[in-house]
């Protein structure tokens, strides 16, 4: 048989497809050559994937499956491999990147190892070339078996930072994400899984630990939408029947005072994006611009959860790159927002009001509808133009949330629909703002 797991066919299609992606990705980032064939990465495929992988026995391995039976064996065996497999077990996405993981983890061990070149020299004898050559084996399995060792050390911080990465990719609930759509940004992950300031930032998500926006769905009272419960008042589109059974005075005296019994119907009220405007300059270096990357995380992940467009720019003396992440948020602009809030670092002035008429600006072109909400983060005091301002958030229908990181500005809390002062950088402040 091509592999060396049992029960597995290795002619079927979609099995052969499993291998075929994980060798996919493993050339998307890496140059390093080796000899990895398409059943050696199904069998590691399917040890990540399946509950119990079953090795075929020794006797049945062709000399040409004798390296594909060490590292499937060695996988088996690992302890590091048994807590990786916690988060892999049948799940597809997972298990493929993963796999492909491994294996450009072992190409890197055994081309700094000098594994693949010609060792081969010429004997003076049958006795001693045959001895020879088993050693030469011994050691290239020796060699295998280290290097297999070493790769899945590396696989368990891996792990931690895509699942975080999952997390923030498929949304906290039903019909957010798709398992195809992380595999086609498997490689982008991996590398992100080995930046050393992206597992820093996905660090942060520890600080909402199991956490769901609690904001209620927001609704507005209609004589046509759905029912929801009962209330009095005098809106006689909304007249529960059994009220005109009273007597004519006692009715009109009922709905002099508000009293008549009425239905409380309720159609969606419709949300307009979430902007967050972050503040790098440099008086927001160390804890304060970590607390607020937090903080536009959590809100990334309430704008899933609600399916609304999400925004982010950074800014100091002037607006920097816009970030979009559309409301069905592909994990490919997941990447691209991680991995720009991971690179930007603190340093310069503060211009507030050229921030928010440009985040305005972007909310117009953008023709989202509804109401929206631009969530400022930073720790300015300068003064600001408040009639500008005020213009372009009432032209937009957009609310402006201010979020004071270890400040006040009576300014921005005089224009503002909400203002928080943040002065303990901590998980329930964060928390509170995400719950605006």
């Amino acid at each position: 048989m091509p592999g060396v797991l049992k029960n597995i066919n290795y002619d079927d299609p979609l099995v052969r497809y499993k291998g075929e992606r994980v060798l996919e990705i493993v050339k998307k980032f890496t140059k390093v050559r080796g000899d990895i064939n398409i059943d050696t990465a199904i069998d590691i495929f399917y040890t990540f994937f399946l509950p119990f992988p079953r090795l075929i026995q020794l006797s049945e391995v062709s000399k040409a499956n004798e390296t594909n039976y060490i590292i499937v064996r060695e996988l088996m065996k690992s302890e590091d491999v048994r807590k990786v497999r916690v988060y892999t077990i049948a799940n597809s996405g997972r298990s493929t990147i993963i796999g492909a993981s491994f294996i450009e983890h072992l190409l890197q061990e055994l081309n700094s190892m000098g594994e693949g070149s010609g060792n081969d020299q010429g004997q003076s004898s049958e006795n001693n070339q045959e001895s020879e050559g088993d050693t030469q084996q011994q050691s290239r399995n020796e060699k295998l078996k280290e290097a297999i060792r070493n790769a899945t050390k590396k696989l368990e911080n891996e792990i931690e930072h895509i699942n975080r990465f999952e997390t923030l990719a498929q949304g906290l609930q039903a019909g957010t994400g798709s398992i195809l759509e992380i595999e086609d940004s498997s490689a982008d992950i991996i590398r992100m899984a080995r930046n050393t300031d992206v597992r820093k930032l996905l660090e942060l998500l520890q600080w909402i630990p199991d956490w769901s926006p609690k904001s209620k769905r927001k609704t507005y009272k209609s004589p046509r939408g759905e029912l929801e419960g009962y209330e009095e008042g005098t809106d006689l589109e909304r007249l529960v029947p059994s009220e005109l059974a009273y007597p004519q005075e006692y009715f009109y005296t009922r709905l002099a005072e508000g009293e008549l019994l009425i239905y409380n119907k309720v159609l969606p009220l419709s949300q307009g994006p979430i902007y967050v405007l972050l503040d790098k300059s440099g008086s927001m270096d160390g804890e304060k611009i970590k607390w607020a990357k937090a903080t536009a995380l959590a809100l990334l992940m309430r704008a899933r959860k609600e399916h609304r467009l999400y925004l982010l720019r950074f800014f100091d003396s002037t607006p920097y790159s816009l970030i979009k992440i559309s409301k069905k948020g592909k994990p490919s602009e997941i990447t691209r927002l991680i991995d720009y809030l991971a690179r930007i670092k603190s340093g310069g002035g503060t211009d507030i009001t050229r921030s928010i008429v440009v985040a305005c600006q972007d909310v117009k072109y953008s023709k989202a509808k509804g109401i929206g909400d631009i969530i400022i983060i930073t720790d300015g005091e300068d003064r600001i133009a408040e009639n500008v301002i005020k213009k372009c958030l009432r032209e937009l229908n957009l609310n402006l949330i201010t979020v004071m990181v270890m400040g006040d500005n009576p300014d921005l809390k005089r224009i503002s629909y909400k203002y928080f002062k943040v002065t303990r950088l901590s998980t329930g402040e964060l928390l509170e703002i995400v719950e605006f």
